[in-house]
C-alpha cells in the first residue's frame, strides 16, 4: 500500500521471503510481469501530483537473477532506503519552506491593515523571524549530515572497494541523525506553512493561494519515511544501542555525571569570548541529556523501551540540541568567512534560548518520572543549572531578522 510512483512506474523493488527463510530478501519486479497489478491512484490531501496507489502481486514469477543483493539482505536494504529517504526529506523540505517564507513576506508587504503594510507589526515580524530561523537551523543541521557522511563515504570506498557498500554503511552510521532531520525538517516546515496561512488571513484558506496547497502538501512529511513518533523513539534506541555496543563511551560519562550530581555546575569561566559561551551551553545541554538518559535507564532498566513518553523526552533533547549545535557551528564557520554575521548571531541567541527551554522542560517531564526522594533536589538543581543562558532581547533579535527578510522581500539568507 501507498506506494509512490505506482502508477506509471516500470521498475519495482519488492521485499518478500524465499521459502522459509525467517528474513526478507529484495527483488527487482517489473510491473508488466503477469500477475503484476497497479491499483487506481489514492485520492490524497495533498501531494496531488504524486502517484500514489496500491499493487497486488498473484503468483508472479520472478526470475533468480532479479535477486537484488544477497539472500537475506532485503532488511537491511529496506533500512538503508529509510535511512536515505530520511536525509533526503531533511533536505526536500527546504526549498518548500523557502517558498512558503518568500510568500508569506511579499503578501505582508502587499496587504494593509488599519491603513499600513502588515509587514511593519511586531506579532507579524515575530512570525516572519521566526520562519526564518527555524528554516536555517534545520539547513545547517543537513548540511552538517551530509557533510559526515560524503567523508565517511570516501573513507569506506578506500577501505572496501566497493562504492555501493560503502553507500549503504555510511548512511546507516547516521541512522540517529538521519531520523532527526527527518522529525526535525518536517516539524519545521508545518510550522512554516501554518504561519504562512496565517499571515494570509482569510486568503490563506482560500486554494487561489499558494500557502493552501503548501499547508496540504507538507501535511505527509509528518507521516512518511516512518513516522515522527517512530523516529522520535528510533533516535534514543538507535543511539543507546549504538553505545552498548561499544561504538562510543555513553554510559560511561553517563555514569560520571551521576556520581557528581550533587555538585554539577555550569562550568562558566571569566572572559568567554561569544562562540566559547555558546559552546558552554550545548556542553551543558549534553550533560543534561546524559543524566537523564542514566537516570531514565537505571529507574526503568528493561522496561524503558515501554515508556515511550521519557523517551520522547529524551529525543526532544537530543534533537534541539543537535539542530542548536549545527546552527552554531555554521555561525562560527561564516564569522570566519565573511566578518559581519550579527543576523546569523542574533538567529543563533533566539535558537540557543529557545532550545534552553524546550531541553528544560523536557528534563523535567523526565526527572519527574524515575527521582527519588533522595536525588530529586539534586537532579532539579541540575536541571537549572545545565539550562541556565544568559539574558537575550529575542524580541530585537527577531525584528532585525525580520527586517532584513522584509527589506529583501524575499529569503536571502
Amino acid at each position: 500500500m501507498w506506494i509512490t510512483n505506482a502508477g506509471f512506474a516500470d521498475t519495482l523493488v519488492v521485499f518478500a521471503k524465499i521459502d522459509n527463510d525467517r528474513v526478507l530478501s529484495a527483488f527487482i519486479v517489473e510491473s508488466k510481469y503477469p500477475g503484476v497489478v497497479i491499483g487506481p491512484d489514492e485520492h490524497k490531501m495533498g501531494i496531488k501530483g504524486s502517484s500514489t496507489a496500491q499493487i497486488y502481486f498473484n503468483d508472479v514469477k520472478v526470475p533468480v537473477g532479479n535477486l537484488l543483493g544477497k539472500r537475506g539482505e532485503g532488511f537491511r536494504i529496506a533500512l538503508s532506503i529509510l535511512h536515505m529517504g530520511r536525509l533526503k526529506l531533511g533536505a526536500n523540505v527546504l526549498g518548500a519552506a523557502k517558498k512558503a517564507i518568500n510568500d508569506s513576506v511579499k503578501y505582508a508587504n502587499e496587504r494593509k491593515q488599519f491603513g499600513v503594510l502588515i509587514s511593519t507589526f511586531g506579532a507579524i515580524k515575530h512570525k516572519l523571524a521566526e520562519q526564518v530561523i527555524r528554516l536555517f537551523a534545520s539547513e545547517s543541521a543537513v548540511y552538517r549530515v551530509s557533510n559526515d557522511i560524503d567523508s565517511l563515504m570516501k573513507k569506506l570506498t578506500v577501505d572496501c572497494g566497493d562504492y555501493g557498500r560503502a553507500s549503504i554503511e555510511a548512511i546507516s552510521h547516521y541512522a540517529v541523525e538521519a531520523a532527526i532531520l527527518k522529525v526535525v525538517g518536517s516539524e519545521m516546515l508545518d510550522f512554516v506553512a501554518d504561519e504562512a496561512v496565517q499571515i494570509h488571513g482569510g486568503m490563506g484558506y482560500s486554494a487561489e493561494m499558494m500557502v493552501e496547497r503548501a499547508y496540504r502538501d507538507s501535511r505527509i512529511n509528518r507521516i512518511f519515511e516512518g513516522t515522527n513518533e517512530i523516529n522520535r523513539l528510533l533516535v534514543v534506541d538507535t543511539a543507546m544501542k549504538r553505545a552498548m555496543k561499544g561504538e562510543f563511551d555513553l554510559f560511561g560519562e553517563a555514569a560520571k555525571l551521576w556520581e557528581g550530581l550533587a555538585t554539577v555546575s555550569d562550568g562558566k569561566t571569566d572572559n568567554e569570548d561569544y562562540f566559547t559561551r555558546k559552546k558552554r551551553y550545548l556542553s551543558n545541554f549534553k550533560k543534561l541529556i546524559l543524566l537523564c538518559m542514566h537516570g531514565a535507564a537505571k529507574h526503568f532498566e528493561k522496561n524503558l523501551i515501554n515508556e515511550q513518553e521519557v523517551l520522547n523526552n529524551l529525543a526532544e533533547m537530543m534533537m534541539e540540541t543537535y539542530v542548536t549545535e549545527s546552527l552554531a557551528l555554521r555561525v562560527e564557520k561564516l564569522a570566519s568567512l565573511k566578518g559581519d554575521v550579527s543576523l546569523y548571531r542574533d538567529m543563533l541567541d533566539v535558537n540557543i534560548a529557545d532550545t534552553a527551554n524546550i531541553v528544560r522542560k523536557s528534563a523535567l517531564d523526565a526527572v519527574c518520572t524515575f527521582c527519588s526522594s533522595e536525588n530529586c533536589a539534586d537532579l532539579h538543581r541540575a536541571v537549572e543549572v545545565l539550562t541556565k543562558v544568559g539574558c537575550v532581547n529575542v524580541k530585537d533579535a527577531r525584528r532585525r531578522i525580520a527586517d532584513k527578510l522584509i527589506g529583501d522581500n524575499s529569503y536571502k539568507f
